[in-house]
């Protein structure tokens, strides 16, 4: 059977090349999303300043929530502290030669001009304790260490960008307002990577720890090891010894975690996107194998009646597709392997480029999702193959002579049962926001939209069927004869027809789902934040934020009624649903209650935002997360902060713009102490009725000096940052789709060429019959104008149910913001596409004299 099965192969090349594409691409895509996915496990950058460390302990990097005999876990999204305490208990453990108790807090150099310094790739400095030099590979080239408050020592980099050597002085901006200190000594870095990620400035352990902010609490303890001790066995035992405390125990290149929090961020960040649309790709990947193989094998039906009539058994034809099926998918997905990793490196300099990953963040390339792709492509193609073999030996021998030379009239039952179930399920899924207002709802609309696309392609034919009927008459009056020809083309043969509309379905119902609600939500945030911001100014800071003291000062000047700071944080809820925990994370921000409602306009529904001024135990929360967690005034909801940090806070008032401002708002205290920095993201000022505006603002723009960096924008405007935050967010969750897109588009062209040369004979005959080629041409034209306005269509029409209802849970808008340029643009991609694999096949299958491509085999 295996040798029939390669000889069938090697006769109709031409037959198998739609499937070998469709599991090529299968395999690149599914290679590309499992390096995502391998690089989100792996270090990203190479350790550079812990790289003396044998072993580094740091704060646990997730929490968990238990209702019974359930838990769940979720990674925290930034740097998680150690207690200060656990460091003698470190050095206790045999093989420890030293614990070094580690601090990381922004600082940056302050210019001449009062500027920030920035480096290379605006490297970010970093201020750090003189006795955490010993864990990194730097060598004291000139001066001492730094003893005293008011002393510091440079790496190398920093004292030739600062311009300044041992005994000279260096402006500081760091956690306080900047200040001036004295350069006792310089270092320099020899270890690998060349240039440092985040360069260092070295304080005196008592100034570093004040400038922390956190007395009881370090950034990582740094382990050095005895002679000869392996560092595998040692992180063992002192896991061993800080067994039952919130700890992470990493050695080798795990080690750059916890020295590199935006690298640990990005890994997050790939994990999550691989996560969420992992399943999506498989899953695309899998109907469209499936149906181009179904396509190919429907394409040789009267091949395989003519085996069934002659005496093949129903075991045999399952064996001989079986076999067809490894033979074909086997090679081509190994080979899709190959281009799957630059396709892979491709999207990571796509994502460095937006900031969604630092730009010499490496990804990881391993054997594991080559495996995968191989796996899942080879094992698609064995159940589709079965899928359709099971078809074709359900027939009997001469009934499915008899049939080979017709299309089917109707769908199998399982088909349109399931096809219908699906509609059914996508439709309820749509409807959720209109009776629920959390995000599951919003979440369960956006669920449904895709799998309504899905249900659509189930039901092709006779959906086609129906729109072909509604189109017959407007296209036989404007086309006359070829457009009667290719309606009625169109009805004979509405399977094969909606075999090549399906994909271009779902590549626009695909992309409008995907794009047009990051958009829809993108919009919804912008207006809320414009709006919301009734502030006159806003500050931000070039020096990765504003120190706190900076609001008080801001406050205390002549003409401010009202300045608050605000610091972002992304954070977690939880409660308990179902006898099972649940955890949402949210954007949150931090305020300053006094006197907010000056600056900011949240709607508030419920209760009032001066109740944050009750103490650090409260919360407001956007309707969508009130509704999400249960939670209605007076109520107490579980939050856990970035640091891990638990805190069960009241309720204090609901309000509407969640999108703008974070469905979470907490008290400045009880945000600043858990967050990273330890710094303000803005700082919003109000003037007091009848100050000057001009003389305010340059007191404003004075107060930079002390705090370097500082940026004052009028009317309210939102740091740039920000923005560039939001941005990055659409354009992250975005360019990945790129990808998808190309591989569907690819789908939609393979299909289309492979139903066009499939009608070869068919163009031949009507040649023969008096038909010029120009007329033949034609009528493709007119028939692949009918193909398009049906694809646009429905592409358009099913995904737009869920979108209005997520735009209505959302924004509390039916109106789906649908940027018309981007909508043109999927449509005029996808005609395009469809056009030039209709057409260009059929010019060249009209090349070929009538006579001889009329006794061309299938």
């Amino acid at each position: 059977m295996f040798r029939l099965v390669l000889k069938t192969v090697k006769e109709r090349k031409s037959g198998f090349v739609g499937a070998f594409v469709a599991l090529f691409g299968a395999s690149v895509l599914i290679t590309a999303f499992g390096a995502i996915l391998q690089s989100g496990i792996g270090s990203g950058v190479p350790v550079q300043r812990y790289g003396a460390a044998a072993v580094v302990v740091a704060g646990k990097q997730e929490f968990s929530v238990t209702e019974g005999r359930n838990t769940k876990t979720r990674s925290l999204p930034g740097p998680v502290g150690v207690a200060r305490s656990l460091a003698g208990t470190t050095a206790s453990v045999p093989g420890v030669r030293r614990a070094v108790a580690d601090l990381r807090f922004p600082t940056e150099l302050v210019g001449r001009d009062g500027g920030i310094l920035k480096g290379d790739d605006d490297r970010r400095t970093l201020g750090t304790t003189w006795a955490g030099s010993v864990l990194g590979p730097f060598a004291r080239v000139g001066g001492r260490g730094a003893e005293r408050p008011g002393e510091v020592v440079l790496e190398k980099s920093l004292a030739d960008r600062a311009g300044v050597a041992t005994g000279g002085t260096v402006r500081l901006a760091t956690t306080r307002a900047a200040a001036e200190f004295k350069v006792v000594g310089v270092v320099a870095y020899q270890g690998p990577g060349g240039t440092l990620r985040s360069p260092p400035v070295f304080f005196s352990d008592a100034q570093a720890r004040e400038l922390y902010g956190r007395d009881d609490q370090v950034s990582a303890i740094g382990v050095l090891a005895t002679k000869g001790t392996d560092p595998g066995e040692l992180a063992d035992r002192i896991g061993k010894k800080l067994g039952g405390t919130p700890v992470d125990i990493y050695t080798g290149d795990g080690r750059s975690g916890v020295e590199n929090p935006d690298v640990a961020s990005a890994r997050g960040r790939l994990k999550e996107l691989a996560g969420s649309l992992g399943g999506t790709v498989i899953l695309i990947t899998m109907l469209v194998v499936s149906s181009t193989l179904a396509l190919g094998v429907h394409q040789r039906r009267r091949e395989l009646a003519l085996l069934r009539a002659v005496g093949a058994t129903p075991r045999q034809i399952h064996k001989m597709i079986a076999g067809e099926a490894l033979v074909i998918s086997l090679p081509a997905s190994v080979l899709g392997c190959l281009p799957g990793v630059p396709a892979a490196e491709v999207l990571r300099g796509a994502l460095s480029l937006i900031g969604v990953v630092p730009g010499d963040f490496a990804f990881s390339y391993g054997p594991v999702p080559m495996l995968a792709a191989v796996a899942i492509g080879v094992l698609t193609a064995q159940v589709a193959g079965f899928a359709v073999a099971r078809k074709v030996v359900s027939i009997r021998p001469v009934e499915a002579l008899s049939r080979s030379g017709t299309e089917e009239p109707t769908l199998g039952r399982a088909r349109v049962a399931f096809g219908v179930l699906l509609l059914v399920l996508g439709l309820a899924a749509s409807l959720l926001p209109l009776f629920f207002g959390s995000i599951f709802a919003v979440a369960g609309a956006g669920s449904g939209g895709l799998v309504m696309v899905i249900a659509i392609l189930m039901l092709a034919p006779p959906v086609v069927g129906r729109a072909t009927r509604l189109l017959a008459r407007p296209f036989q009056r404007r086309f006359g004869t070829l457009g009667r020809l290719a309606v009625a083309n169109t009805r004979a043969n509405a399977r094969r027809l909606a075999a090549g509309i399906g994909p271009l379905i779902l590549a626009i119902g695909f992309a409008s789902v995907q794009l047009f609600i990051p958009t829809t939500t993108s919009e919804a945030a912008e207006e809320q934040a414009a709006a919301g911001v009734i502030a006159d100014y806003t500050l931000s800071s070039d020096a990765g934020g504003v120190p706190p003291a900076a609001t008080e000062d801001i406050r205390r000047l002549p003409g401010v009624e009202a300045a608050a700071g605000t610091v972002r944080i992304k954070l977690f809820a939880s409660r308990k649903l179902l006898d099972s925990p649940e955890i949402f994370d949210y954007d949150a921000q931090g305020v300053t209650p006094r006197k907010l409602d000056r600056l900011l306009d949240l709607q508030v529904d419920k209760g009032d935002l001066a109740g944050l001024g009750q103490g650090p135990d409260t919360v407001a929360l956007s309707d969508g997360a009130a509704s999400t967690l249960g939670a209605g005034m007076g109520d107490r909801v579980r939050l856990h902060l970035p640091d891990g940090a638990r805190q069960e806070a009241r309720v204090v008032a609901v309000y509407r713009r969640g999108l703008g401002f974070g469905d979470v708002t907490l008290p400045h205290e009880a945000v600043i102490a858990h967050s990273s920095a330890r710094l303000d993201d803005s700082v919003l000022v109000r003037l007091a009725p009848g100050a000057d505006k001009q003389q305010v603002a340059g007191e404003l723009a004075e107060t930079s000096r002390k705090y370097p960096g500082l940026k004052v924008m009028d009317e309210g405007g939102l740091p740039v940052a920000e923005q560039r935050t939001a941005s990055a967010g659409l354009f992250g969750s975005a360019l990945p789709l790129v990808l998808v897109f190309g591989y569907i588009a690819v789908a939609v062209a393979n299909t289309l060429v492979m139903t066009t040369l499939g009608r070869t004979r068919e163009f031949a005959l009507l040649r023969l019959v008096g038909a010029t080629p120009e007329q033949v041409m034609r009528m493709m034209r007119t028939e692949t104008l009918m193909v398009i306005l049906i694809a646009v269509v429905a592409g358009t029409v099913v995904p737009l149910l869920p979108l209005m209802t997520v735009s209505l849970g959302l924004t509390s808008s039916p109106v789906p913001y649908i940027p018309p340029l981007l909508y043109l643009a999927i449509v005029a991609a996808t005609s395009a596409l469809a056009a030039a694999a209709v057409l260009l096949p059929t010019r060249m299958a009209l090349r070929t004299r009538a006579v001889d491509a009329i006794g061309m085999r299938e």
